[in-house]
């Protein structure tokens, strides 16, 4: 855990990281489940573990107040 600055409590707190997927930009049924998944094999092949940082958030989450921050800094996160 690392300490940042908490805007809610004031002051400099522990925070814990937790890492989400993105929801899908495809659909539910099945031709569109297999799009989805030969569009993530290919650019996953292709990009490496590079590609796979873009369906993710990180999250930033305070652990006196409990307030979760979106923080998708860095190149990668672009």
């Amino acid at each position: 855990m690392a300490k940042q600055f908490c805007e809610t409590c004031g002051k400099q707190t522990e925070h814990r990281e937790w890492i989400q997927q993105k929801p899908s930009m495809y659909g539910t049924s099945r031709k569109e489940k297999l799009k989805a998944f030969l569009d993530g094999f290919f650019s996953g092949w292709g990009g490496g573990g590079a590609a796979a940082i873009d369906l993710v958030d990180r999250y930033v989450i305070c652990q006196a107040c409990g307030r979760k921050t979106l923080q998708n800094h860095g190149e990668q996160f672009q």
